[in-house]
């Protein structure tokens, strides 16, 4: 779950970190908090970094990419649009 839904705000941006975790998922073959309880994503989500692509095979279009969908601050995380512009 993005940052802003721990903290009980909806907001159509939280589809975007989602999107995020899962272009990493997909490009590494795991879930970046594989192995992590429930209480231990939150606590990661809220208080670290976000994940980032951890391999250096990735162009640095791609990893930009991913680093616009997980940014913590919701109103500095681009939107769709912004995203669809965006050629990886």
């Amino acid at each position: 779950m993005a940052p802003e839904v721990y903290e009980g705000k909806t907001c159509l941006k939280s589809d975007v970190w989602s999107l995020g975790i899962s272009v990493i998922e997909m490009a590494e073959g795991k879930n970046p908090f594989d192995g992590c309880t429930s209480a231990m994503v939150m606590n990661r989500v809220m208080n670290k970094e976000p994940p980032t692509l951890s391999s250096s095979k990735w162009s640095a279009e791609f990893v930009d990419f991913v680093s616009k969908c997980l940014v913590k601050n919701v109103n500095e995380r681009w939107n769709v649009k912004e995203l669809l512009g965006v050629w990886v």
